[in-house]
């Protein structure tokens, strides 16, 4: 299981990253993708990982498509994309054009996501689909082994808001990605606590929280395991009882206070604002082009790849 880390960088970051720094994100499982911009940590240990940015400026799927561009194509690249983002035309990206840049890079990733998957079923004449048409292309004819299936039919009875039994695409949209909409919040708390919680009584301790994160027992413990136990005591147990509930687990995961793409925004334009005026021009994203599509040794986004017209 994939851990999605935020951590941030200096002043107002630091604070954020505190009060969410574990989006659980189970990437190798479409139907369980919670809120966040990419699956990759925000940091690596001590180091910044320069893909999570890729992965949130171009989005996660595009950004492994392609590679081996050179600095000068991925400039090249890189500036219909800074014209795209300049709604106003000023010829700066300020941090409000970027958050926006950001949200619309995530929704375009949910909402492709979910037409992918919603053309593989035999939908209905109403264009609807029904738990036993999902069912038997999810878990074949062997859905009396997969325990997965009642979270599967739980998750789906709650997508369901007009309890017709199907699900339209706006409700499947709902049930694939369900961490921004409120009705589905508490089945998102629930399906955590359910996967680190290894006495089912409900509640996460903290070896419960660590287990998930580091399952070594190693005696010398990495810093950042350290950290997340100070956190744990500090920042997640907020009643100090020894154990998170439903409430500090909906704090964690989904914190009213923590907006990702701004905190990602905020990010950006500190490494890349070199005079310090709180907007980025041109050249000063060109400048760190690596910060956003990479490297020669790192792939590339197909955003890279677009014309100006397609996005």
């Amino acid at each position: 299981m994939k851990l999605y880390i935020n951590t941030a960088v200096i002043g107002v970051l630091c604070l954020a990253s505190v009060s969410a720094s574990a989006i659980r994100n189970r990437a190798n499982d479409k139907r369980t993708k919670e809120k966040e911009l990419s699956e990759h940590a925000h940091n690596e240990g001590a180091e910044h990982n320069a893909q999570y940015d890729h992965e949130a400026f171009l989005g996660r799927e595009q950004a492994m498509q392609f590679d081996h561009y050179s600095p000068e194509e991925s400039k090249e690249k890189l500036k219909p994309i800074v014209i795209k983002i300049d709604k106003d035309k000023d010829g700066f990206v300020s941090e409000k054009e970027l958050v926006n840049w950001i949200r619309y890079i995530q929704k375009s990733y949910v909402t492709q996501d979910s037409k992918t998957q919603w053309t593989g079923y035999d939908k209905s004449e109403t264009d609807t689909i029904s738990w036993e048409e999902y069912e038997r292309r999810t878990f074949g004819d062997h859905a009396e082994e997969f325990n997965d299936k009642l979270r599967e039919a739980r998750r789906f009875n709650v997508a369901d808001t007009n309890y017709d039994g199907v699900l339209s695409f706006t409700e499947f949209v709902d049930f694939l990605h369900p961490e921004d909409v409120e009705h589905m919040r508490e089945i998102v708390v629930m399906e955590t606590i359910e996967d680190i919680d290894q006495d089912g009584d409900g509640l996460i301790t903290e070896a419960e929280y660590i287990g998930d994160m580091y399952p070594k027992r190693d005696e010398d413990e990495p810093d950042w395991v350290k950290t997340e136990r100070e956190h744990f005591s500090k920042w997640r147990d907020l009643n100090k009882d020894g154990v998170m509930d439903k409430e500090e687990v909906k704090n964690w995961i989904m914190p009213d206070d923590y907006d990702h793409a701004e905190a990602e925004s905020k990010h950006l334009i500190y490494e890349t604002d070199m005079n310090k005026d709180g907007k980025l021009s041109m050249e000063e994203i060109l400048e760190r082009a690596p910060l956003y599509v990479g490297s020669q040794v790192t792939d590339f986004g197909e955003a890279l790849s677009k014309s100006h017209d397609e996005f």
